[in-house]
């Protein structure tokens, strides 16, 4: 992404949140608009069937730090301290590997529509992937949000985003919808007033219903009035979104 205006969760205001369910907060970071970076070179090879570029659940701790968000070297741009050590998820829980496995379990059945590799191993380097890391609270990582982060990135143009998601979001469900909401955020989708759309709560004043999956409107109305939104205000098309995103 290019730089973005640093917030939280989403981008045109400091501070701005979006509340989940038991106030927890899966805003972003800051705002990132289109900008005229070079096109690829014509000869730049395209990987068909969904495997440009993938999802990277990371439940092992990660040190981040603060600078525009590429997950392949672990910065983010949303951050407000630098260095940021996120502890591994859950650590120390009788269930932790039990959470980890329905977390990923669910995040691939959410996605299950798209081709889409969901991995808890980092990708080979030289590949594409957008990185969410679970583990610890805020001020582990300097995130302005207690639930997740991420960077609001209008027109999709870093595909390496990188998003966090406390050990405070309620595991499985709430967790499973912040993180598919987390890569939509990242790929411009902003945030809806449908309590069951999976960018409810994305930095404005919708409560995401956490009891079921979360799904993805094709099309559904942008919230006029979320604190961060991208300039195209028309209904977003988020299997579209997704499915651009990673089947090109």
């Amino acid at each position: 992404m290019r730089p973005g205006i640093a917030a939280l969760a989403v981008v045109l205001c400091c501070g701005c949140n979006a509340q989940l369910s038991g106030n927890l907060d899966p805003s972003v970071g800051g705002i990132t608009t289109p900008d005229a970076s070079p096109a690829p070179t014509a000869d730049a090879q395209v990987t068909p069937l969904c495997t440009s570029r993938s999802v990277y659940l990371n439940f092992d701790g990660q040190t981040l730090t603060k600078g525009p968000s590429d997950a392949t070297h672990n910065l983010a741009s949303w951050m407000t301290i630098s260095p940021g050590t996120a502890p591994p998820y859950r650590l120390g829980a009788a269930n932790r590997n039990a959470l980890i496995a329905a977390i990923t379990d669910g995040v691939r059945t959410q996605l299950s529509q798209f081709p889409i590799t969901v991995t808890t191993a980092r990708p080979l380097p030289g590949t594409s992937y957008v990185m969410i890391v679970f583990g610890g609270v805020r001020g582990d990582v300097g995130s302005n949000f207690g639930g997740g982060v991420n960077t609001l990135d209008c027109g999709d143009t870093r595909p390496n985003d990188l998003a966090w998601i406390s050990d405070n979001v309620p595991a499985p469900q709430a967790a499973i919808n912040t993180a598919i909401g987390a890569i939509g955020f990242g790929l411009g989708l902003t945030a809806t007033t449908d309590p069951k759309d999976c960018m409810c709560s994305w930095d404005n004043g919708c409560q995401r219903d956490n009891t079921v999956p979360c799904k993805l409107g094709s099309p559904i109305a942008r919230d006029p009035t979320a604190n961060q939104l991208c300039p195209d205000l028309t209904p977003q098309d988020e299997v579209a979104a997704f499915r651009t995103a990673f089947c090109h």
